[in-house]
């Protein structure tokens, strides 16, 4: 029983990992502006798993990759 108090206490006053926004001006967003990008960065991924599937992950340019491996990260996979 008190292992159990203890991990609860634990958890509670533990430090929450915030999910991470990939954003792009480096500024704080508004809602309108937050789901803008969000739309935009979604689309791109879209269009570059479409290449990927077309054409192999070799034609992707460094950028491209660069970009996937961010928003794989990001707060929409999680």
């Amino acid at each position: 029983m008190r292992t159990c108090m203890f991990a609860f206490l634990k958890r509670l006053f533990s430090k929450k990992k915030t999910p991470r926004f990939i954003d792009l001006s480096g500024k704080n967003l508004t809602d309108e502006g937050y789901n803008r990008i969000k739309q935009e960065q979604q689309e791109q991924a879209m269009r570059l798993l479409e290449k990927i599937s077309r054409n192999g992950k070799e034609s992707l340019s460094r950028e491209e990759k660069d970009f996937l491996d961010k928003f794989s990260r990001s707060s929409y996979t999680r």
